[in-house]
């Protein structure tokens, strides 16, 4: 695999977080059920914000990222993480939030992977920031799985 630069890598989970807001998108207008259209609708919601905060990040960061390279990464399987999921217009809630913790855990695992094997502390801290947001998430999904 050539190098890749941190930026890159950024730039795919960005695009990730749009197909999943894109697939969650898709069960609200499939679905007939309310409660699975409001749900989507929050995790779409919570995509849609997580992306917006990786585009957003700080200049000084941005500046940083720009000069890291890594000549290996993980990587983040986006169709294989997409594809295993078939939820239709008689899906559940439950169906939905299992697919949202699969989904979820896909990213967990990556930058948790990408903190592994970052190259400098700043990184290791940066994507375990990210981590820690999708842990958050994860949980939230598992107390609303528990209601």
């Amino acid at each position: 695999m050539p190098n890749v630069q941190v930026k890159d890598l950024l730039e795919r989970v960005v695009k990730f977080h749009g197909m999943l807001r894109e697939f969650y998108s898709r069960i609200d207008s499939e679905s007939r059920k309310e409660s699975v259209k409001l749900l989507v609708n929050y995790m779409a919601r919570h995509e849609k914000i997580l992306a917006e905060r990786l585009e957003k990040i700080t200049t000084q960061q941005q500046q940083e990222l720009d000069e890291e390279w890594w000549t290996s990464v993980p990587v983040l399987a986006q169709k294989v993480c997409l594809q295993e999921y078939d939820i239709d217009q008689d899906s559940s809630i439950d169906d939905v939030i299992d697919a949202g913790l699969k989904l979820n855990q896909c990213l967990i695992s990556y930058y948790s992977q990408l903190a592994d094997i970052s190259p400098s502390d700043e990184l290791t801290e940066f994507f375990t920031v990210l981590e820690q947001m999708e842990i958050v998430e994860k949980t939230r999904l598992l107390e609303t799985k528990g209601m």
